[in-house]
């Protein structure tokens, strides 16, 4: 009686280079930060990556009721003026009561790179009126675009 491999050479020969490629293809993705290989507990940045400036006294949402109004409110400008950056804008109450807006106006590199963001608070605008707003927002920083999060609630 011969023994004949269920197998043929090229089948086997196929599985075994599938297995070295994925025990390399692990190998590559447990590198680590340091020489010796081991991971770095310490966060490294980028020479070019500085932290988002935040200046907010009310989280998002805020506090009590309110409703989204980024409809309500429009941006005149938004410029980079020496070190920091002015924003203006317009505030429209559509209500039949008088209602308070907190603008958070956010500076952000490409499409989601907050770089910071500042609260305008407008505390009253009549039914039906208009009102101006604007900000500052101390940052250096160039090619930044300038979007906004609305809050209306009853003033």
């Amino acid at each position: 009686m011969t023994l004949r491999p269920t197998r043929s050479l090229s089948a086997r020969l196929f599985a075994i280079a599938g297995v070295a490629a994925l025990g390399l293809g692990l190998a590559g993705c447990s590198g680590g930060d340091t020489p010796d290989g081991r991971a770095s507990s310490t966060p490294k940045a980028s020479a070019t990556e500085r932290p988002a400036i935040t200046d907010v006294d009310t989280p998002a949402g805020g506090t009590g009721d309110y409703v989204g109004a980024l409809k309500d409110v429009q941006v005149s400008s938004c410029k980079k003026s020496g070190s920091d950056w002015a924003v203006t804008g317009t505030v429209e109450n559509p209500a039949k009561s008088a209602q308070g807006y907190r603008i958070y106006v956010s500076l952000l590199k490409g499409q989601s790179d907050t770089r910071a963001v500042k609260e305008v608070d407008v505390a009253s605008v009549a039914a039906g009126a208009s009102d101006e707003w604007s900000t500052t927002i101390g940052t250096a920083e160039s090619g930044l675009s300038c979007v906004l999060r609305v809050e209306r609630f009853a003033a």
